[in-house]
């Protein structure tokens, strides 16, 4: 089955149930890498592991479950199943997991998902004590609900930063220019990266050192001007941030900020992306960006780029010298993955790595800082030296 792109806006996906194939990976003549196959999913959207576990890998699938992998072994009872809650019309359902940082201690991990009126929404669980293969749904918090009225631009994103903070992606709100004027308006959170401070007991603090507290905007805004975050990470060593911002007619970006703040730190916040006074580098209509920071890659449509997936900063030393500190990313309709040297204001020797990942929708990364590729039509894989 030919999947359905909406690729004129730009959007992630607007099916994402598409089967059959062997998920289109393929190696090139000088591939210093290779895909090993780590099983077949039900539309897989992504996969993390909690810190300081080496055994087990946690496969998120978009109607709503989470299926553990222990080595290649895919375990028979998922450890979360909310496919009641999750809705996975148009660009919608489960599409990310993060665990606390102290997971190993709280049992805590977080959830992003579109519920059943479409709203983004953000949930605490916990796993159980005795069985750590299986999370408990009736330790269920509320942490974030946005509403989102529109089928596209759901972001759909978590992660911890180096500082221990929750950061989320929210898309614009959907519709073709940002019709809302979201991603501008900071007294909006839709087209931003949220920072807080997650609650025990669900909702969540906002950290004073967020960029708009006791400023005009809301508190939780971390950045702005971002049409569809749909992947962001930071750099597990650097602590830079990295922002894969889905186009719409015209390109693709990659957004870059080097955190100057040391380990521990995240950069410190209040970036304005551009978006929707610029697509890209190009200027899309008048009115003003205050401290446009444009971004470091770009990819047109024109060379077959219709929604990038951010991926990570290589740090996986088994990968080899050559790739070690490069920036790994792809695009759901143009099947080869890319890496790229990341600076600020530019990226340098940007190439294909070597493989293809057709339909890819996201990377992964897990506690030892290797790298996962993962393609709907089923597969994840561990991207592996050669």
């Amino acid at each position: 089955m030919r999947p359905l792109i909406l690729a004129a806006a730009g959007a992630i996906v607007a099916v994402f149930s598409c089967g059959g194939g062997d998920g289109g990976a393929r190696p090139e003549a000088s591939a210093s890498v290779r895909l090993l196959s780590l099983g077949r999913f039900a539309s897989p959207t992504y996969i993390t592991a909690p810190r300081g576990d080496w055994k087990r890998r946690f496969v998120v699938e978009r109607a709503g479950r989470i299926r553990v992998l222990v080595g290649r072994r895919k375990l028979r009872a998922p450890f979360l199943d909310i496919r009641r809650l999750v809705q996975t019309g148009g660009e919608s359902g489960l599409l990310s997991l993060a665990f606390a940082p102290d997971y190993g201690r709280s049992r805590r991990f977080y959830v992003y998902y579109t519920d059943n009126s479409g709203f983004i929404r953000v949930d605490q669980f916990q796993r159980a004590t005795t069985t750590p293969n299986r999370a408990l749904p009736s330790s269920r918090r509320l942490v974030v609900r946005q509403a989102h009225h529109n089928f596209n631009h759901k972001g759909g994103q978590l992660q911890f930063g180096p500082d221990g903070m929750l950061y989320m992606g929210f898309g614009d709100g959907g519709g073709s220019g940002d019709p809302g004027r979201n991603a501008q308006n900071r007294g909006r959170l839709l087209g931003k990266l949220l920072r807080i401070d997650p609650r025990p007991g669900g909702g969540y603090r906002i950290p004073r050192s967020n960029p708009f507290v006791g400023r005009a905007g809301r508190g939780e805004i971390y950045a702005y001007g971002l049409r569809n975050p749909y992947r962001f990470s930071f750099d597990r060593r650097r602590g830079h941030l990295t922002v894969g911002d889905v186009g719409e007619d015209e390109v693709e970006e990659i957004d870059f900020v080097r955190n100057r703040r040391g380990r521990g730190h995240a950069p410190r916040g209040g970036y304005n992306f551009g978006w929707s006074i610029f697509e890209g580098r190009h200027r899309l209509r008048s009115g003003r960006a205050p401290g446009h920071v444009p971004p470091v890659l770009q990819h047109s449509h024109g060379e077959g780029f219709c929604s990038v997936i951010g991926g990570y900063v290589i740090r996986d030393r088994g990968l080899g010298r050559r790739l070690y500190g490069r920036y790994v990313y792809g695009d759901l309709c143009n099947s080869r993955l890319r890496s790229a040297r990341l600076r600020p204001g530019r990226a340098t020797a940007d190439r294909p790595l070597g493989v293809r990942v057709r339909q890819l929708v996201s990377f992964g990364e897990d506690p030892r800082g290797r790298l996962y590729a993962i393609s709907l039509r089923g597969h994840v894989y561990h991207i592996a030296r050669r």
